[in-house]
């Protein structure tokens, strides 16, 4: 009997001890799983307090950009520095004109420089306006990125900027104070609808398109192209054989036209060149090549010269959409506003439209 008493108290006590093992293993296992998760919490909480820094900081940026302030001088010490992106085409001239001319006749000192082209030249010239004491800058911007540090330059003087013509991809109201110009983006669209009209019309299923494309970098160029698209998107039935640039001039875009005919044989539909000179450099091409205006293929500008209004009425360009170089009045009401107090709005639009011959003599005043 000692003997089975015996046997019974050593299996109890075996068993107790593997409850108390269970039962301490059970506690580890716990209390393991609450470290991971106390770790995992704090891991969340530290991913958040990252996110919540990072937005804390975009917000105090984006506070201090909108506290940029523009020293506007007095009417009486006006000195506009006017960059000019360069004179290589007759629309640019009219533009400088056009600004000489208007701070003449109110009175105003301006300097203007030509960048020729150049954005290092540009940065330069921007520079040398700060130097020379011009306290409102007016930029035709040779680059829409490359012109950032000349921007970045007024802005540390408080000088304020005016984008003209050619804009810049820095933040409107914080970079610069305004931007006069086009409305490049429905330039665009308006050739687009032109070519769509006149291709469907005449029973063209599929438009066959040769881009020529100013001066890359521009966001003249780009957004004429971008308008264009837009409406290609929505027609559906365009196919751009060709895109290439012809760097705005005449004699280029009449080289680059006859190596398009050649190459494709002559099976281009519509040729929509970002600006007149290029149109007429196309039309030399095309007509060249033995091709017949407005019945074999359609050349449509954009700027309005007068030379392009009197081909229009000849039968050897298709259409034009205008872009007057003569808002220089627009730019200085806008000084004018700036000083006065006012609060500028970032973009004012200059108003085009399509002309061909259905309406070239009514918009013939337009030219330049």
């Amino acid at each position: 009997m000692k003997k089975v008493i015996a046997m019974l108290l050593t299996l109890a006590l075996v068993f107790s001890m593997t409850a108390c093992g269970a039962s301490m293993e059970g506690e580890t296992t716990d209390t393991d799983a609450a470290a991971e998760t106390t770790e995992e919490t704090e891991d969340a909480a530290a991913e958040t307090a990252e996110e919540t820094t990072e937005a804390e900081d975009t917000a105090a940026d984006a506070e201090t950009a909108e506290a940029t302030e523009w020293v506007w001088p007095a009417l009486e010490d006006l000195h506009v520095g006017y960059s000019q992106a360069d004179l290589a085409s007759t629309w640019r001239t009219v533009e400088s004109d056009d600004m000489q001319a208007e701070a003449d006749e109110r009175g105003y000192e301006i300097t203007i420089v030509n960048a020729e082209g150049d954005t290092e030249q540009q940065l330069s010239d921007v520079e040398s306006l700060l130097t020379q004491g011009c306290n409102v800058i007016v930029i035709t911007a040779v680059d829409a990125d490359a012109i950032q540090p000349a921007l970045d330059a007024c802005k540390e003087k408080g000088v304020p900027v005016i984008m003209k013509a050619r804009g810049s991809n820095g933040v409107p109201g914080v970079d610069y104070t305004t931007f006069y110009s086009s409305d490049f983006v429905a330039e665009g669209e308006f050739a687009g609808e032109w070519a769509y009209d006149a291709c469907t019309e005449k029973g063209i299923e599929t438009i066959k398109v040769a881009e020529i494309q100013g001066i890359l970098g521009g966001t003249d160029v780009r957004d004429r192209s971008q308008g264009f698209h837009n409406i290609a998107e929505e027609k559906g039935n365009f196919d751009f054989v060709v895109q290439q640039t012809a760097n705005f001039s005449r004699t280029e875009a009449q080289e680059v036209a006859a190596n398009v005919l050649q190459s494709t044989g002559g099976d281009i539909d519509v040729f929509y060149c970002h600006n007149d000179e290029m149109a007429l450099g196309v039309s030399l091409a095309c007509q060249s090549a033995g091709l017949t205006i407005n019945e074999d293929v359609y050349i449509i500008g954009v700027d309005g010269m007068y030379e392009t209004f009197d081909a229009i009425k000849d039968g050897t360009i298709s259409a034009t959409i205008t872009c007057n170089p003569r808002f220089a009045d627009m730019v200085f009401d806008g000084i004018e506003a700036g000083i006065a107090g006012e609060t500028l709005d970032t973009f004012y639009a200059v108003p085009d439209v399509a002309v061909d011959a259905t309406n070239v003599e009514e918009n013939y005043h337009l030219g330049f």
